[in-house]
């Protein structure tokens, strides 16, 4: 009989090692499933011992030692990517289990028994033998990569010509499915065969097809992948690359709130393998790392982002004196109506039309106004279940308006009054997409519109048919929100920006910079016409955007940052407590005398949460020279199970 004991891979805060019995000789490094509570979770054996040897531990243990239920495989993990999770648990001040189960796909677990283990990296870098460009490779170094979509792609074509004839492979991480297709698309011709898709959005059964196919192939592979398959079955990976590495998606919504691009590059480089961080705007944090020689220019670095198209930056404010008596609310106020197309814009489409080109037109919210508000009280309509903004829709069947939630589902008739002082007086405010489409059909009803959206485009095909359905029609219009952008093409004549400003709106430091992006990323598509709309046209984003310089923007973001102390000249750690206001007060106070000496700056949250209970936030900053700071590590360990701790957070508010 033996005494093994594992780590629950499991994100339930509390559980770190647990002890049970078996009569089966289990190695360190095995997959076993064990009883915790009322549940069975995979676990990762970090020790083990003769039973007979712990009699007295047993005897006195203050708890019941329980049975093993089912051994899941033998040693399944590198001893690397283990000791790399265990640096991630530290720098996020959570446990090993749970960063494990963030960074594993539970496909893997569940089936570990039965497929190729994940493979230790044998390294053998460059030496400069052979033909091709030689890139820069250094073991356990970090290379960026700045530029274009097509640049980048051709970088990465380059590369795998490299790789393959040393007989290497490449893995490729994105932040999320649309991007590990799009990139999949462009890079597959010539490689087929050799080239795979990993991400939880594959069936089960086709992961593990796909899973077998790369560990078997004979020849070196490229692995498109999400964070979630971290590991891969092959020993000959000397190159990771993290593309779209300042898009959307990377930090998990889920605790331990891990930023997958740290997760990933801290693995690579405990594996000794080469990353390249790579983007057509590299965050500033990154930039930051490339100024202090800590990670290098994989090539000549492109801090102006180069393009043929007309600029338009359009001030809707103009139009003011015009739009007598109307509000930036988007309702009708007075005689004239609120402008959702600028003249430009019309021109625009008109142009698009007459020349049998292709214009695509971005709109960055759902629905047709993104918030209403009360126009006597100026109360927020809410939702019911969260309190989150209700986004204004229009039912394709019946035409009447409805208000959706976006964060929960929530839905409910548009036709209701105040709650707070009973008015019937609703206001819309913003453009969304829904109202872009309403607008261009009321003015243009014979131009063919097309659409992607979250709302109409919920499946791979439904966007492939909406994309080819506008490739197949010159003069038409394609309307979309972010998610597009991931699936448009290389080049398109026309690109517009119906409006921007009411990211604007929300407190966040990135700000700036995620509206820098899209822009950046607009301009690089559009071939002909760049117009973008604002009614806030002195924002430097827009003065930086739509002329592609990179390089002041970042040395203006930078002198920013340092000035309100925000990374990359801090690390911040933010608690949160959910519940009823007057606990989670007390709470937070009592949480500040378990963190003392350190500083917490304490705020409510930019909406209450689930079923109307309040939230607070608790804000601590730390030199960035000073994390890891293990002392504070420790006393967040220590706090109570409902606070809720994220390490360098997506969001303050």
């Amino acid at each position: 009989m033996n005494i093994i004991t594992v780590i629950p891979l499991s994100r339930q805060k509390g559980l770190d090692r647990l002890s049970y019995f078996t009569a089966q000789d289990i190695p360190v490094g095995a997959i076993v499933s064990v009883p915790v509570r009322s549940k069975s979770v995979h676990a990762l054996v970090i020790e083990t011992k003769p039973a007979e040897n712990l009699k007295s531990e047993i005897k006195s243990a203050p708890y019941e030692i329980r049975k093993l239920s089912k051994v899941r495989a033998t040693t399944f993990f590198p001893a690397s990517f283990v000791d790399a999770c265990t640096t991630i648990a530290h720098f996020y001040a959570t446990g090993l289990g749970s960063v494990i189960d963030a960074l594993v796909s539970n496909v893997l677990l569940e089936n570990s028994a039965k497929i190729p283990p994940p493979l230790p990296v044998q390294s053998d870098l460059w030496n400069g033998t052979g033909d091709g460009p030689k890139f820069a490779k250094k073991p356990d170094e970090t290379y960026t990569v700045q530029g274009d979509t097509l640049d980048r792609m051709s970088t990465w074509r380059s590369l795998i010509r490299q790789e393959f004839a040393r007989k290497r492979s490449i893995a490729i991480y994105v932040p999320a499915v649309e991007e590990a297709r799009a990139i999949f698309n462009a890079l597959q011709k010539g490689i087929e065969g050799y080239i795979f898709v990993l991400h939880g959005s594959l069936t089960e059964k086709k992961i593990l097809e796909t899973w077998k196919s790369i560990a078997e192939t004979g020849h070196p592979v490229v692995v498109i992948a999400t964070g979630s398959f971290s590991v891969l079955p092959r020993g000959d990976i000397d190159t990771v690359i993290i593309e779209r590495e300042n898009g959307r998606g990377w930090i998990g919504q889920k605790t331990p709130y891990l930023d997958m691009r740290y997760a990933l590059e801290t693995i690579a480089r405990r594996q000794r393998q080469t990353v390249y961080l790579a983007d057509s705007l590299l965050r500033t944090e990154t930039l930051k790392r490339l100024d202090g020689h800590e990670i290098a220019e994989a090539s000549p670095f492109k801090w102006r982002s180069i393009s043929d198209a007309r600029d338009m930056l359009v001030d809707m404010r103009r139009d003011k004196k015009q739009e007598a008596g109307s509000t930036e609310k988007g309702e009708d106020a007075g005689p004239v109506k609120f402008r959702v197309l600028s003249k430009e814009l019309e021109d625009l489409i008109q142009m698009n039309r007459e020349n049998s080109a292709h214009l695509f037109i971005l709109a960055i919210r759902r629905g047709s106004s993104p918030i209403t508000v009360c126009g006597d009280c100026e109360a927020l309509v809410s939702c019911y279940q969260c309190s989150a903004p209700m986004v204004l829709h229009t039912s394709k069947e019946s035409g009447r308006n409805f208000f959706m939630c976006h964060k929960c589902g929530e839905r409910r008739s548009a036709d209701e009054s105040c709650k707070i002082c009973n008015s019937w007086r609703l206001v819309p405010l913003g453009i969304g997409i829904d109202r872009v489409e309403e607008e261009i059909r009321a003015k243009f009803p014979d131009i063919d519109i097309f659409k992607i959206d979250a709302d109409s485009t919920k499946t791979e095909k439904q966007v492939s048919d909406v994309l080819e359905k506008f490739n197949a029609k010159p003069g038409s219009i394609l309307i979309g929100t972010e998610m597009a952008l991931s699936h448009l093409g290389d080049s398109i004549d026309h690109v517009a920006v119906a409006s921007l400003d009411s990211l604007f709106a929300l407190p966040d430091f990135r700000i700036q910079e995620k509206v820098m992006y899209l822009l950046v990323r607009l301009r690089a598509i559009a071939s002909r016409t760049f117009l973008v709309q604002t009614r806030r046209p002195e924002e430097r984003a827009f003065e930086f955007g739509l002329k592609g310089n990179l390089s002041d923007f970042y040395r203006t973001t930078l002198a920013e940052r340092k000035q309100f102390a925000y990374p990359p000249f801090s690390v911040l750690v933010k608690i949160t407590l959910e519940g009823k206001k007057d606990q989670i007060a007390e709470g937070m106070a009592e949480i500040q005398k378990q963190v003392a000496p350190y500083e917490i700056d304490v705020f409510p949250a930019f909406t209450a949460t689930v079923r109307g209970k309040s939230v607070i936030h608790g804000l601590i900053k730390v030199e960035a020279g000073r994390w890891p700071d293990a002392e504070l590590i420790r006393k967040l360990r220590e706090l109570p199970i409902g606070a809720s701790i994220k390490v360098n957070p997506e969001s303050l508010l």
